[in-house]
C-alpha cells in the first residue's frame, strides 16, 4: 500500500491543491484590487494596500471555508477571528522572514518566495487544524 492511497494523504492533497488555488485568486484579487484602488480610484497607494488585502483575504477566507475545507457549520463568527489571528501573524513573519533573508544577502525576490512558503505551510496547517476543523474531524478517545 502506497502512501499516497492512503484517505488521509488523499484528502490532504486535494485540501492542498485547493489552498493553493485559492490563494492564487485571492493574490490575483489583491493586485488587481489594489491596481484599480490606486490608478483608478486615486487612493494613496499606502492606504490602497490595506483595502486591497482585505479584498483579497475575504475572498480567501470564503474559499477556504467552503471550497478548500468543505465547512458548512455556522460558526463563521469564531472562524474569521481565527483566521485574522493566524493571517496576522503569518504577515508580521512574512515581513520577518523576508527581512532577515534579504540581510543575510539574499536576493529580495528570492527572500519573499521563501518567506510565502512558510506563511503558506503555516497558514495552511493553521487553516486545516483550527479555522477550520470540524467537530466530525475531532478524534475522541475513551480511556
Amino acid at each position: 500500500m502506497s502512501l499516497l492511497s492512503l484517505p488521509s494523504v488523499k484528502n490532504h492533497a486535494s485540501q492542498l491543491w485547493r489552498f493553493i488555488v485559492c490563494g492564487g485568486f485571492g493574490s490575483i484579487l489583491d493586485l488587481g484590487s489594489l491596481t484599480l484602488f490606486v490608478q483608478y480610484a486615486g487612493i494613496d497607494q499606502r492606504i490602497a494596500v490595506i483595502f486591497s488585502s482585505i479584498v483579497g483575504a475575504s475572498f480567501v477566507f470564503v474559499a477556504n471555508k467552503f471550497f478548500t475545507f468543505n465547512n458548512c457549520e455556522r460558526k463563521t463568527g469564531s472562524q474569521a477571528l481565527k483566521f485574522i489571528l493566524v493571517y496576522g501573524v503569518s504577515f508580521i513573519a512574512n515581513i520577518l522572514i523576508s527581512n532577515l533573508l534579504i540581510a543575510v544577502g539574499l536576493h529580495f525576490l528570492i527572500a519573499k518566495v521563501g518567506a510565502i512558503g512558510f506563511g503558506a505551510f503555516w497558514n495552511y496547517a493553521l487553516s486545516h487544524g483550527f479555522i477550520f476543523k470540524k467537530k466530525e474531524d475531532i478524534d475522541v478517545v475513551i480511556v
